[in-house]
């Protein structure tokens, strides 16, 4: 007799569940999703967060905001000569808010979109030394400097990234004592 209560439910559910509906045709073609910018407006948005920042060096927020700007920018506008430029100042600005791994991430987008980025050596280099010193990754940051040395083997700071390769163990006190001390061996 309790199975017969929900008997009139359960065809209830079945009904419903079954019944027609309409099938929604759609044959307008919509417009795209992708967000635009315009390239006046955010390059003067832009200018306004650097100085703003100049001013004030300490507002985090003006600083997150440059950087999530100065990558839309470079999203945006690929091709415009100031994207690595503003990619490598956003680079730049993570460390101010304490983020080493953006920081590392942003330079890894310059490598790889912006080859041939007038300042590209810098930023293997500068990469090399954020997962040395601030991410103590050293097994990234050997290959790194290695990377620096094989490509730029004439750059002054080769000699450098061999000294950090030798002495990656130390962190940064402990290597600036054996500098001071004259505890560095030379490296040929």
């Amino acid at each position: 007799m309790k199975a017969l209560k929900f008997l009139p439910l359960l065809l209830g559910l079945i009904f419903i569940s079954c019944g027609g509906e309409e099938e929604v045709e759609y044959t307008e073609k919509e417009e795209s999703a992708l967000p635009t910018a315009d390239y006046d407006e955010l390059s003067a948005e832009l200018d306004s967060l650097e100085l703003v920042i100049a001013e004030n060096p300490s507002d985090k927020k003006a600083i997150r905001k440059a950087i999530t700007r100065m990558q839309d920018f470079a999203d945006f506008f690929p091709d415009d000569a100031k994207a690595a430029d503003y990619l490598l100042k956003a680079s730049d600005l993570c460390l101010m808010v304490d983020e080493p791994a953006m920081s590392v991430k942003i330079l890894d987008k310059i490598l790889n979109k912006y080859p041939d980025y007038e300042k590209i050596s810098d930023v293997l280099y500068v990469k090399a030394d954020h997962l040395d010193w601030e991410l103590r990754d050293t097994i990234k940051a050997k290959e790194t400097y290695q990377k620096f040395i094989d490509t730029y083997p004439h750059d002054n700071r080769a000699a450098d990234a061999k000294l950090r390769i030798k002495y990656i163990a130390y962190g940064w006190e402990a290597y600036t004592n054996m500098v001071i001390n004259g505890e560095i061996e030379p490296v040929q």
